[in-house]
């Protein structure tokens, strides 16, 4: 299955759980900061580890995960 980021509504998304930084985000969803500023920059897809544990972060719907992981 071949997929995309929508980057917008994934950032959306980290607003309205009101992560402040990167950081934050990083240590809450145990993602590598580095590894997640290439996904959230678009420079990179991220692995379905690092979705999972974004979807879990941000408390996504499977829906909403799908929405956002395989636009």
């Amino acid at each position: 299955m071949k997929y995309r980021v929508d980057l917008k509504s994934l950032k959306t998304e980290i607003e309205r759980k009101g992560f402040q930084s990167v950081e934050e985000l990083s240590e809450r969803s145990r993602i590598n900061k580095r590894e997640l500023l290439l996904v959230l920059n678009g420079k990179q897809l991220p692995a379905m580890d690092i979705m999972v544990e974004l979807a879990s972060a941000l408390e996504l719907s499977p829906e909403k995960a799908k929405e956002i992981f395989f636009a």
